[in-house]
């Protein structure tokens, strides 16, 4: 994002600049992405609208005001979210911030119903729209899409590895190859290598009664999609994107790992929250302390919760460790035990651990030296940053496409161990306990930063692909090329849109 990024990387030639649309899902783990997506495409040379709302504007304000500050070209397009006309409580605009699955239905109507809105406000934008880049939660933009005559890529946010699978898995579901029964184990069908699974594991995204309707409008408009963005590099998941192209003969772009567009310390803390600016440099004196590799990362991402009794377990499976930590916990896992329990952990570790209380500066704290291990839910952004830094990862998947992804990382990558192997069961929302006891904390840890020639080749398995993520986003690398490829396609199909109203070109983005 940096002038020295710039300089690194050709812009766009030819007399047309191009102008993608950019249109997260408003939840947090969708939105990085897709901010630093825009910072890839503004580093080309291209000018990027970021669709959001006031409340996750304030969020990545600080970010985008930096890019711009560097030169590039990236803009908010700041849309009124209707909260009170579907029944949500104001504020209500990010999916951490809606707090029932009612809520939550009422969050995607209010999604839907930003179509008009944002067909208004492109119509007046100059230069026109090259094309959208929509989330693929987001099946409403088909329609903003076909009224404005424009191109529309899909963004996807998983892994291609566990699009695959639960593709696989759908279109198997009625062959005999894959069981009825939710829970009973099974081979995912047509993988080069045997990855074995629950049913209830390997869903599709929605795939659950009451989003049926959802589902269906989704996978329609990645249907009629003129292409797919996944946010991974080719080193990574070569047959897995090969196959995934086959199955759904669409042109698909990996274009990651999307954190590496953040090449200064600036840049990583900014990202996400601009109020962990105030914690980053405590906790980096704090890392600067540490011996290399040393250290064990613990978060468990926006979403997910975990139970009283399992925030105890974790924090004295990190105790009986005796190695330096960094434990994120939410706010919500503080439950009334925990608050009174927190501070005598805290009291006993002062010397070795540090506990964060809110959204930390995860890519900075990664990409530090001192990291040596990253305990974590397996969320896709996570899993890339980990593997973007070399961190060996000790998964714990809680719902999603998190299990799938602990099978890429511990079986395919072999770049991690699981905290609980046997475990066969999806978290609900933090209810389920007794799921994972301290012992097994501990014995996790050990698996990966011991002296072992297992956890040795699993650390050195984790540095070569760091390598590899970092050649793949460089001029000439697999993710850049590919990008590069992306960017002329729009080119090359975009359709004109109805020709703006002249006065707008100079005008500043309003807000909606």
């Amino acid at each position: 994002m940096t002038k020295k990024m710039i300089d690194n990387i050709e812009p766009s030639s030819g007399p047309q600049k191009p102008h993608f649309v950019l249109v997260p899902l408003f939840a947090q783990g969708h939105m990085i992405p897709m901010t630093d997506l825009a910072c890839l495409l503004a580093a080309r040379g291209a000018l990027v609208t970021i669709v959001t709302s006031p409340v996750n504007s304030a969020r990545i304000k600080s970010y985008v005001d930096r890019a711009n500050a560097d030169g590039l070209l990236i803009r908010l397009a700041e849309l009124h979210f209707p909260c009170a006309e579907v029944g949500l409580p104001e504020g209500s605009e990010n999916v951490d911030l809606v707090t029932t699955s009612e809520k939550m239905e009422k969050f995607f109507l209010a999604m839907s119903m930003l179509t008009e809105p944002l067909v208004a406000y492109l119509r007046q934008q100059w230069p026109k729209p090259t094309c959208l880049v929509c989330d693929s939660c987001n099946p409403w933009t088909r329609d903003v899409a076909r009224e404005l005559g424009l191109r529309r890529f899909i963004f996807h946010g998983p892994s291609c590895f566990f699009l695959l699978c639960s593709h696989n898995v759908h279109e198997y579901a009625s062959s005999g190859d894959v069981p009825g029964d939710i829970f009973k184990p099974f081979f995912v069908p047509g993988l080069p290598q045997k990855i074995e699974v629950v049913r209830v594991q390997a869903l599709r995204f929605f795939d659950h009664p009451g989003w049926e309707k959802f589902l269906e409008q989704k996978t329609e408009a990645e249907a009629t999609a003129d292409g797919l963005i996944i946010n991974t590099f080719r080193e990574l998941e070569a047959p897995f994107l090969d196959l995934y192209q086959s199955a759904l003969g669409k042109t698909i772009w990996h274009i990651g790992p999307v954190s590496l567009a953040n090449k200064e310390p600036e840049d990583a803390i900014l990202r996400g929250d601009k109020t962990i600016a105030e914690e980053a440099e405590r906790i980096s004196n704090w890392l600067d302390a540490k011996d290399t590799a040393s250290v064990i990362y613990v978060s468990f991402g926006t979403i997910v919760t975990n139970s009283p009794s399992h925030t105890l377990e974790i924090g004295t499976g990190l105790e009986a460790s005796n190695r330096p930590f960094i434990w994120v916990i939410k706010q919500w896992d503080i439950s009334p035990e925990v608050e009174k329990w927190l501070p005598e952990l805290e009291e006993r570790t002062m010397s070795r651990g540090l506990i964060l209380k809110a959204w930390a500066p995860q890519v900075m704290i990664l990409s530090h030296p001192s990291v040596g291990a990253f305990l974590t839910h397996c969320g896709w952004n996570s899993t890339l940053e980990a593997v973007s830094f070399g961190v060996p990862m000790i998964t714990w998947p809680h719902l999603t496409d998190q299990f799938l992804n602990e099978n890429l990382v511990v079986k395919v990558l072999r770049t991690g161990v699981s905290l609980k192997p046997q475990m066969k069961t999806p978290l609900v929302w933090g209810e389920s306990e007794g799921l994972i006891t301290r012992e097994d904390v501990e014995l996790a840890m050990e698996a990966v930063m011991d002296e072992g020639e297992e956890a040795q080749a699993i650390r050195q398995r984790a540095k070569q692909l760091a390598l590899e993520a970092k050649r793949a986003m460089e001029p000439g690398g697999s993710s850049y090329e590919s990008l590069t490829l992306m960017i002329q396609h729009a080119l090359d199909s975009a359709v004109s849109a109805p020709d703006p109203d002249p006065d707008s070109k100079d005008a500043t983005v309003p807000n909606v």
